[in-house]
This record gives structure tokens, sequence and C-alpha cells, in this order.
């Protein structure tokens, strides 16, 4: 009798041990299915300090409390934003390693016969975060000019003499100070630098006689009268500076299509509902006021579009991006 007892007390304790282990295993697989379960890598491509660093931290920040994970923000600089774009294309399509990208993405893909990855097909473009008014040239204090006209004039009565700093070959700054040599007649001299941040110090400390910036550097240069603000790329002037015209408005056409722009892009393959997931919670934050607020000050304007939004405008840029590069002279590389 004994024994009868044991041997159902024995099969009743496998039963229980059996309903906690499928239990467990169900609340498992549940848990996994539910994406985010773990932290995401947001890649800035760039070095740390600069406009889109600070952008990805705010975003980064506000996505962490929309998506109710946090969202770490990871450096990979190099090669105009090669280097991280590429480790981003190679990543697992988890949706646990995002990269946000500026313009350079379109550029780089019009610059470069060769480049790592397909800028089309290794990756799924979730949305564009901003566009901005438009690349701002400064001047340092010493240089005597106060517009663009009066540039333009220096510039041809002392030929060879003044140069600009820029981000980098082949960046937006390049491509603007290249366009105004060709359609002014100018021979403005080339300094590329490893970033804007090191091309606004040289102007600052007169290594250099110009660069093409932010609106939000260019608006705290100038507040802090240590830069001249002369014009400003893209189709109208900035709320930031109102006072510095547009180049069209000084006179010279073909630079108001050359703006920034940053959006956060997925490896290809990333399912579609973790997309969407993070297209809306970006949508969702965007359109905060305090975020508008952060925005206004840095001299961008956010846009949030949809998955498909961004994937059409980026092949439109990258098309854009070529004619303007052939328009300025600067070689594929």
């Amino acid at each position: 009798m004994h024994s009868l007892f044991r041997r159902i007390a024995f099969k009743k304790a496998l039963l229980i041990l059996g309903a906690l282990l499928i239990t467990q295993a169900a609340y498992a697989q549940n848990k996994q299915g539910q994406w985010p379960d773990r932290p995401i890598r947001m890649i800035v491509p760039f070095s740390a300090g600069g406009p889109i660093d600070i952008v990805a931290r705010r975003v980064g920040q506000k996505l962490s409390d929309v998506l109710k994970t946090p969202v770490i923000i990871d450096y990979k600089a190099g090669a105009n934003g090669l280097i991280g774009a590429d480790y981003v294309a190679k990543s697992a399509p988890d949706g646990y390693t995002m990269l946000i990208m500026t313009g350079s993405f379109s550029a780089n893909a019009a610059l470069y016969k060769k480049i790592p990855f397909d800028p089309i097909k290794d990756f799924s473009p979730i949305s564009q975060v901003y566009r901005s008014y438009g690349m701002v040239l400064v001047v340092n204090n010493d240089l005597p000019v106060n517009s663009l006209k009066e540039l333009i004039a220096y510039a041809h009565a002392n030929p060879g003499k003044l140069s600009y700093g820029s981000g980098g070959y082949g960046n937006a700054s390049h491509l603007v100070g290249e366009l105004l040599n060709v359609q002014t007649g100018a021979s403005i001299l080339h300094v590329p630098y490893k970033g804007l941040g090191p091309a606004f110090n040289e102007v600052v400390a007169h290594q250099v006689d110009m660069t093409y910036i932010s609106t939000a550097t260019a608006a705290n240069g100038i507040k802090e009268n240590v830069v001249k603000g002369i014009a400003i790329s893209g189709s109208a002037r900035s709320p930031a500076i109102p006072n510095v015209p547009t180049f069209t408005e000084g006179g010279v056409k073909g630079v108001d299509q050359v703006y920034g722009w940053s959006g956060l892009f997925y490896p290809a393959g990333t399912p579609k509902p973790i997309v969407n997931k993070v297209q809306q919670a970006l949508a969702k934050v965007l359109s905060q006021p305090e975020m508008k607020k952060q925005f206004d000050e840095l001299g961008i304007v956010p846009v949030g579009s949809t998955s498909s939004e961004f994937s059409k405008f980026v092949s439109q840029d990258i098309e854009l991006q070529t004619q303007l590069f052939k328009t300025a002279n600067i070689a594929q590389q």
C-alpha cells in the first residue's frame, strides 16, 4: 500500500515539475518574443561632440522612454561615416543595432565608386529625423568682407589667397565650397579637416578664412562675435540667424539644394513590425513640444517620415548628390 502511495506521489510530483517547466519555457518564449527585451545600440558614425551626436543623445533618451528599454549611443567614427554604416549593414537584423546617419549617406554613395555596402539593398530605412535650413558660410573677423557680393569681389581681386575648411572630402561643406567656386569663377582653396568642429576652430583661430557649418554653430559664433555670417545654403533663411541671407538672395544660384539631414536605418531584413514600432516611437518623440524646442535651438526641423517616405527620399537624394558633385567638379574616388 505504501509503495502504491509513493508511486502516485512520485507521478504527481513529475506532473507538477513538468507543468512548471512548460510554464517557464512558455514565459521565456513569450519574453523573447516581446521586442525589445534588451538594450538597443544606436551607432553614431562620427566623433562625439558634433551636431549629429547631440541629436543622437537627445533622441536616444526619448526613444528609451517610449520603447521602455535603454538606447545606448555607440561611436564608430571614420571615413565620412562609412565605418559605422558598414558596421550596421553587417549587423544582425534583430532590431538591436540601428544607425543614425547624416546626408553623408547619400554623398558617399554618389562620391565613391566602391563602398563596402549597398546603400539601398543593405539597409531598412526607418525614418528621417530632421532636415537643416542649410550650410552657413562664416568667415573670420579679420577678413574685410561683410556680404557674399563683397566676398566674391575680394576672391577675384586676390586669386589663390583665400581658403575654406571643410568637414572632409565629400562632406556637404566641401560640396557648397566647390559649388561657390564653380558658380562665381572664384578659386578659393579647399582645406579638408576631420569634421566641422576642427574646421570651425581653425576659422576662429584665423588659420583658414572661412567654412560652412550648421546654423546652431553659426548662431553661437556670430553671437559671440568670433565669426561673421555671410550666407546660408538652402531655400530659406534660418530663424536662428534671420539676418543671414541665402546664397540665392546674395546673387549665387545653384546652392539652394544643399542642406543637411539625418535619419535612422536598420540592417536589411529587420522585421517590418520592429521597423514600424521604432518609426512610430520616433514620430511620437519628434512631436513633443520639448523636442521641437531643442531642435529649434539647433537650427534644424524635425521630420519623422514613414519608412517608405524615407526610403524614397534617400534614393532621390543619392541621385541629387550625384548631379551636384558633377556640377561642382568633385571627382569620384
